[in-house]
């Protein structure tokens, strides 16, 4: 019964295909680092893009814990940790790189993109205006902006980011977007990382145009974090749980679902209480590895914390 259970996520979804017993081709491997947990799956073209709904690709799922409890030193570890991973899935870029942080800042689980944004190390104006002092202090070349939402600027996320490539001529695009999980214990405690895109909003039942090398024209390289859980999948992992302690048929937990759930009831998110902390602690630990990522040359006790 996995179309009732939403997620952004590839491992998630894999999980699921597994709990059925589905075979979905998805290749997985494991490795523990600095005591962080990262997953990577990779899904082949074919049935690996058919089974699991999502494009083939590496995804890359780092289980960053609570960050908002940890202290400087350990949010730092795993920003750099990120940033190596983040690496890891960028081409060789020779030419600027495009952040396009997605969302709306106006919606707290929603804001994680433009408030990355805001912390970001720009310096593709730097480059072009004063090349002595790019040169000299070690920039790499960065421009990012937030291009909104379409109920508050009336234009697509794609178009906008389409118009922003054509015209900067980036080497690669990185995409930030909340996602949505299946599990509350996923809610701002995982990262899933992605070189294959991403299709906003498709967690939520809001899916936009696709953001990928087919529609923009370059690689884009896909950073996100759960923030929301769908009431309904929320719901039926609930009675799952219940049905498979007290040894029920799951079928009852189906039919329980698929009769209390209506159309209305399907469009609910669920987020923590505490997600504006959430929210501003994983924004700075994502900053904090991106330009790491993307500035290399400059050592990361250098680079101004933000937010």
């Amino acid at each position: 019964m996995a179309e009732i259970r939403r997620t952004d996520l590839a491992l998630e979804t894999h999980e699921l295909n597994a709990e059925q017993g589905i075979d979905d081709g998805i290749i997985t491997r494991e490795e523990t680092i600095s005591g962080v947990q990262v997953t990577t799956a990779e899904i082949k073209p074919g049935k690996g893009e058919e089974m699991s709904g999502k494009k083939a690709g590496m995804y890359i799922t780092v289980d960053i814990g609570r960050v908002w409890q940890f202290d400087s030193v350990r949010v730092k570890e795993i920003a750099t940790l990120l940033a190596d991973k983040i690496k890891a899935l960028l081409p060789n870029c020779d030419g600027p790189v495009l952040v396009a942080g997605l969302g709306n800042e106006n919606v707290t689980p929603d804001s994680i993109g433009p408030k990355i944004v805001e912390g970001l190390l720009v310096s593709h104006h730097i480059k072009e205006l004063n090349t002595k002092l790019y040169d000299t202090i070690g920039f790499g070349d960065v421009a990012a902006f937030a291009p909104g939402v379409l109920g508050q600027t009336g234009i697509e996320s794609a178009d906008i980011i389409k118009s922003v490539v054509t015209s900067l001529k980036p080497s690669c695009v990185i995409v930030i977007d909340a996602l949505s999980s299946r599990r509350l214990a996923r809610l701002a405690t995982t990262v899933q990382l992605a070189d294959s895109g991403i299709s906003p909003g498709s967690g939520v039942n809001n899916s936009r145009r696709r953001l990928d090398k087919e529609t923009l024209g370059v690689p884009v390289v896909s950073i996100g974090m759960p923030t929301v859980v769908d009431a309904a999948t929320l719901a039926y992992d609930l009675l799952e749980e219940i049905a498979n302690r007290e040894k029920l048929s799951i079928n009852i937990t189906e039919e329980v679902i698929n009769k209390s759930l209506t159309e209305n009831s399907r469009n609910f998110f669920i987020t923590p209480k505490e997600t504006d902390i959430i929210i501003m602690s994983g924004s700075k630990l994502l900053t904090m590895a991106l330009n790491m990522a993307l500035h290399p040359n400059i050592p990361p006790d250098e680079i101004p914390e933000y937010l």
